[in-house]
């Protein structure tokens, strides 16, 4: 669903649960990151001082230039939810959004470039049996499940993230997400496919760096090209079958924004405000 995660990424301010954490969450970000990336890596020692201080850099250089623009955006947003919006408007704030993560393709390529050629054989062997572990995870709760599960966990995980925007939503509002959804065209099983595809990319390119013993630049061209294929998969059809999923994503927004009354759409401005203001607070920080 990558139109509606999109944007309720945005919206939801990179999926932190509540304005009151957003300091603290952001704060904690590079030992979360160096936790997450530990268990796909098994860190020797001296990898992991080096991790760790790769990732403040990082931080800092996103709490300077990349914070700031995103609550650039969404001061930008905000007055758009007072009025009814089109799926084009909420199409345009998601491509927006993704425009700016793309952005931090380049900083986290800068920042961690040096650990894709430290990489030893048996980290990449751990790094391809955790791929294995979390697509099986995925599989499960994706895949293998009735169409009738399915069904109720998207339902289930688009009306959190919009009750996080709105509040809570009257019967008429979840109906409006249960339209959306229901002609929806995500598939559980090309979506798996897809993420397959580019772990075995990624294992691919980073086994090649290690084998040619390639120097930054061309371990860097490698390593963008496949960012590139994890933003515009190769296969034609799936940059497709993604197309339509952002646009009804949209859709979907869209004619549920346009069922909630003034008040939740208030709400939902002042939410924003909230977040706007904590990352302006959090780009001011040393």
């Amino acid at each position: 669903m990558p139109g509606w995660r999109t944007l309720a990424l945005l919206l939801a301010v990179l999926l932190l649960q509540a304005c009151s954490t957003v300091k603290l969450a952001y704060n904690q970000t590079p030992t979360l990151l160096y936790w997450r990336l530990d268990s796909y890596l098994d860190f020797s020692d001296e990898q992991a001082q080096q991790v760790r201080e790769s990732l403040q850099r990082l931080q800092l250089r996103h709490r300077r230039e990349q914070l700031p623009r995103y609550a650039e955006l969404l001061q930008r947003v905000q007055p758009l939810l007072a009025e009814s919006i089109s799926a084009q408007q909420a199409c345009a704030v998601v491509e927006q959004g993704r425009s700016l993560l793309g952005e931090l393709a380049d900083p986290v390529l800068h920042t961690l470039l040096w650990l894709a050629g430290d990489l030893s054989t048996e980290q990449l062997k751990h790094l391809e049996r955790k791929q294995g572990t979390a697509s099986i995870e995925w599989k499960q709760k994706w895949v293998d499940i009735s169409a009738e599960q399915l069904a109720r966990l998207r339902y289930e995980q688009v009306l959190s993230r919009s009750e996080m925007l709105y509040g809570s939503l009257d019967e008429a509002q979840k109906n409006a997400i249960r339209a959306g959804l229901a002609s929806a065209v995500f598939d559980p099983q090309r979506s798996y496919a897809e993420r397959l595809r580019r772990q075995q990319d990624l294992l691919q390119q980073l086994r090649r760096i290690q084998a040619e013993l390639l120097g930054p630049e061309a371990a860097r061209a490698l390593l963008q090209a496949w960012l590139q294929r994890v933003m515009v998969s190769p296969d034609p059809a799936y940059q497709r079958y993604q197309q339509a999923q952002i646009r009804e994503g949209c859709s979907t927004f869209a004619r549920l924004h346009n069922a909630t009354t003034p008040a939740q759409r208030t709400r939902a401005q002042q939410t924003l405000k909230s977040y706007e203001e904590d990352f302006l607070q959090l780009a001011a920080q040393p």
